[in-house]
C-alpha cells in the first residue's frame, strides 16, 4: 500500500465516522504542527464533494475555520510566550537578540506577507503564525492577511478536488513532483517584492 493510499484510507475512516467535525480537528491539528498533508486533505475533501458525501460550501467553511482557528491560537501562543521571553532575556543573548530585532523589523515591513503566501508552502504555514505573534505583529494586520489567505487556500484546493473528481490523485502527484519548484518560485516572488519595495522607498 502506498503512502497516498494510507492517507486516503485514514481520511476516509475519520470523515466517514465523524463527518465535518473530523475535518475541523484534522485541519486544526495540522496547522498547529501535527504532520498532516493539508493540501491532500483539501483536495480529497473536494473529491468527496464530487461524490455527494460532503457539501461544497460546508466543506470549505469547516476547512477554513479549522485552519484559521489554529493560526489564531498559534499567534497568541507566540505573542504570549515568545515575545515576553525575548524581552526579558534577549538582551543577555547579544548577537542573537540583534538578529531577532532585524528579523522583527523585516517581518513588520515585508515578512507579514508570508502569512497568506505561507499557506501554499508545506512546513512554512505552521510557523508563520507563531512568528507573527513572537514579533508582536498587530492582531488586526494578522487577521486580515491570515484569514484572507486561508480562505483563498481552502477554496482553491477544495474546488480543484471537486472539479477533478476521481482524477484528484493526479493533482496530488503533480504537486508532489513539483513542490520544490513551487516553493522556490514563491520565495523568489517574496524576495523580489521585498527588494522592489525597498528600492522604491529609497528612491522616494
Amino acid at each position: 500500500m502506498t503512502g497516498l493510499q494510507e492517507i486516503v484510507e485514514m481520511f476516509s475512516y475519520y470523515i466517514s465516522n465523524y463527518g465535518y467535525f473530523a475535518l475541523y480537528v484534522l485541519f486544526f491539528l495540522g496547522i498547529l504542527g501535527m504532520p498532516l498533508p493539508e493540501e491532500t486533505l483539501l483536495v480529497f475533501s473536494g473529491f468527496l464533494v464530487s461524490t455527494g458525501q460532503l457539501a461544497y460550501t460546508s466543506t470549505i467553511l469547516v476547512c477554513y475555520l479549522g485552519s484559521i482557528s489554529a493560526m489564531t491560537l498559534a499567534y497568541w501562543i507566540g505573542r504570549g510566550l515568545g515575545y515576553p521571553f525575548i524581552e526579558k532575556y534577549g538582551r543577555r543573548m547579544g548577537f542573537g537578540y540583534t538578529i531577532y530585532q532585524k528579523t522583527e523589523d523585516w517581518f513588520k515591513r515585508t515578512g507579514k506577507w508570508a502569512l497568506p503566501l505561507g499557506y501554499f508552502i508545506p512546513g512554512v504555514r505552521q510557523f508563520t503564525a507563531y512568528f507573527a505573534g513572537i514579533t508582536n505583529l498587530p492582531f488586526p494586520s494578522f487577521m486580515v492577511l491570515t484569514y484572507v489567505g486561508g480562505l483563498v487556500w481552502s477554496i482553491l484546493f477544495v474546488t480543484l478536488g471537486w472539479q477533478l473528481g476521481e482524477r484528484w490523485e493526479q493533482l496530488f502527484e503533480l504537486i508532489s513532483r513539483n513542490i520544490a519548484i513551487i516553493v522556490v518560485a514563491v520565495l523568489l516572488g517574496v524576495i523580489g517584492f521585498s527588494l522592489y519595495r525597498h528600492y522604491k522607498k529609497r528612491s522616494n
